[in-house]
């Protein structure tokens, strides 16, 4: 059974074939306000054809691609720009879907509604398990200060079921800015939990007021995530997950576990409660559509060729390009303009 999308509109041609790595110029801003996301979603059902996983989560089969590859076990995969099913592994294994964080983005781009809920619950019902989830939690208020975060942690003032904590600076020799990224982690890369949270506005290179906190979750820990996020919001679910494993208090009691809260860490959380599952606007560019006509539309535009021959396939194609030029609207021109190359600025001048 797929989700039920009766009311709901689907916009499939909005997903692109295959996105780039990098924004590539993209104007990236801070949210209007603190807001939280799915950033990774990775989940197994028992079913054995990649094509029927697609019809099962919502997205048009013919949208994605044959590959020869796979992953973990799995021998070849179906890709949709950042989606990914892995199929033909063991007779036990089922297909498996991947959604990377720009996956979520496309993924979540498909429809004019919040496809996640719908989602988990078919997952679920489907009997699939969840084996990676990534939640997001964006501040842009100033009520998670990393500075403070990172001094409570380097203190000990922390309350937490962790092992190890590491923070990473990072520059650039060629921009010559001093530090342009900051990272805290809490808990290992190979555990089932890992809180990693950063400074997202610097590393975006814009201005503002932006602290990313992401809880990364897998095996059990993801599948139990999923099962409260049908029925709780996922602030109230990342709360509580971050304050089973982390809590920044005051060293006013003897007994660790007896230590109050600081009250900045206290007001974030409370917060954080509140907040709803949002969607951010997925960015488009021109290498999107370029990928999209090629791996879709390639056979078809081959067999025109081959139909007309080379000279008249020429004068079609100038046809079509004269009456494209004529139709191009507003999101034409964003794609270009997102897809302009940044212009570098030279470094200042010492006024002394």
């Amino acid at each position: 059974m797929a989700i039920d999308f009766s009311t709901q509109a689907v916009q499939t041609s909005s997903l692109s074939a295959q996105p780039p790595i990098t924004n590539r110029g993209a104007e990236i801003t801070v949210p209007p306000e603190n807001r939280s996301l799915i950033d990774w979603a990775g989940f197994t059902l028992k079913t054995s054809n990649p094509r029927s996983v697609a019809d099962l989560i919502g997205i048009d089969p013919s949208l994605f691609a044959p590959f020869s590859f796979g992953f973990s076990g799995y021998r070849k995969s179906l890709r949709c720009g950042n989606i990914s099913i892995y199929y033909e592994g063991r007779e036990d294994m089922g297909c498996h879907v991947e959604m990377t964080g720009q996956g979520c983005r496309e993924f979540e781009g498909l429809f004019s509604f919040n496809p996640w809920t719908a989602l988990f619950a078919t997952v679920l019902r489907e009997q699939g398990k969840f084996t990676r989830l990534d939640l997001a939690l964006d501040t842009v208020d100033g009520s998670l200060p990393l500075d403070r975060l990172c001094a409570a942690v380097e203190r000990c003032e922390v309350r937490t079921l962790f092992g190890e904590w590491r923070r990473i600076l990072k520059g650039s020799f060629q921009k010559q800015t001093g530090i342009t990224g900051e990272t805290l982690y809490l808990g290992s890369s190979k555990s089932h939990v890992l809180f990693r949270i950063y400074n997202k506005a610097q590393e975006s290179g814009i201005d503002g007021d932006w602290i990313r906190f992401e809880l990364q979750l897998r095996d059990k820990r993801a599948h139990e995530a999923v099962k409260l996020l049908a029925s709780d919001t996922v602030g109230a679910v990342a709360a509580g997950i971050i304050n089973t494993y982390f809590a920044v208090i005051r060293l006013d009691d003897g007994n660790v576990s007896r230590c109050s809260l600081q009250d900045w860490w206290a007001d974030w959380l409370q917060s954080t409660e509140k907040i709803r599952l949002s969607t951010e606007k997925e960015i488009k560019f021109v290498s999107d559509t370029m990928d999209f006509i090629r791996k879709q539309y390639g056979p078809s535009l081959a067999m025109i060729r081959q139909h007309l021959g080379a000279q008249p396939f020429k004068a079609y194609v100038g046809e079509l390009l004269e009456d494209g030029q004529e139709r191009m609207g507003a999101k034409h021109e964003k794609m270009l303009a997102a897809s302009a190359p940044k212009r570098r600025r030279r470094p200042q001048e010492d006024p002394q």
